[in-house]
């Protein structure tokens, strides 16, 4: 915090100024303004509450944002760091290094969101498929390496063109999540006309009847709340949320984990990749979501974009 002097049109005007980091050789300046004439020393500790009270007032508006429930100041600035600084990153490394890091990226998201959900196939594997590009007829691992490729294809274009999140987006890209599984024609980019559960879960999922209106509830909820809620706690809930309708008869983890981070790429924050590894800690905060309880899938996401983070600017 220090006072500086600026001149306009040559008459001196003193601001007290603090500067606020908010990434790798990202700052921030607020400022207040004190006039003609530097203030007296009496009037420091006023002044300084005035400047701190405007920098709070700026970080919970612009950084936190009003109705997120979850992040706290701290959190809610070094997410905005690593935000920024991983766009930096991705700027110096180049097209063609930059390209490289994405589909690696790519081929372990696509890893691990399957295997979240039951499949075989290694990264290796992931890798020797996305390269060879064959049209699998049988495997159903293999042909959900595919299909998420093409996902993630689609996703890029929704992304570049600043799409937002709507009915025909989301049913379109589970049209090709689905495409071409055995078992599943009727059901690819449609919601569900059969009942779920999930063995593991106490919860009673939506009759398949409530799906569709449950999910123009979900796309209102987004529409409202896109604005005025930190990114990652937004990027959360709608996850949670779709989950909890479980709209899909197959898909619907895959789904929840593209969109979630739809959100976040849409708000420049980086992808997210639930390793399997975690899958029961996941699955935990996912059953809790279930009953109400969001805080829990929050601060896993925090955790996550945190370790990834520091993964990524190591490598």
């Amino acid at each position: 915090m220090r006072i500086i002097q600026r001149k306009v049109k040559g008459k001196p005007y003193f601001y007290l100024e603090k500067t606020l980091r908010i990434g790798d050789n990202k700052w921030k300046k607020i400022y207040v303004y004190l006039g003609l004439k530097k203030p007296r020393p009496g009037q420091a500790k006023t002044l300084q509450k005035k400047l701190d009270q405007k920098v709070s007032d700026y970080i919970l508006k612009e950084i936190v944002k009003p109705d997120t429930e979850f992040i706290d100041k701290d959190t809610a600035l070094k997410l905005e760091r690593i935000k920024n600084t991983y766009a930096k990153l991705l700027d110096g490394l180049g097209k063609t290094n930059r390209a490289a890091l994405l589909e690696r990226q790519r081929a372990q998201f696509i890893t691990n969101t399957n295997a979240i959900e039951g499949s075989r196939i290694t990264l290796d594997q992931t890798k020797k498929i996305l390269e060879l590009r064959k049209t699998y007829e049988t495997d159903k691992d293999e042909l959900e390496v595919l299909n998420m490729r093409d996902c993630l294809a689609l996703y890029d274009k929704y992304l570049e063109s600043k799409e937002d999140i709507t009915e025909s987006m989301v049913l379109r890209m589970h049209l090709i999540l689905l495409k071409a599984i055995p078992g599943y024609e009727e059901h690819e980019g449609a919601w569900r006309k059969v009942n779920v559960f999930i063995r593991t879960s106490k919860y009673e999922f939506p009759h398949w009847q409530k799906a569709p209106g449950l999910m123009k509830q979900l796309f209102k909820w987004y529409a409202v709340n896109r604005q005025n809620m930190h990114p990652l706690e937004l990027a959360a809930k709608f996850h949670a949320r779709l989950v909890t309708i479980h709209p899909f008869a197959d898909g619907n983890g895959r789904m929840a984990r593209l969109l979630m981070n739809y959100i976040l790429q849409a708000n420049r924050f980086p992808f997210i990749d639930i390793p399997y590894d975690k899958r029961d800690e996941y699955f935990d905060t996912q059953e809790k979501a279930h009953f109400g309880n969001f805080r829990p899938f929050v601060d896993f996401l925090i955790k996550q974009m945190i370790e990834d983070y520091k993964k990524s600017k190591k490598a």
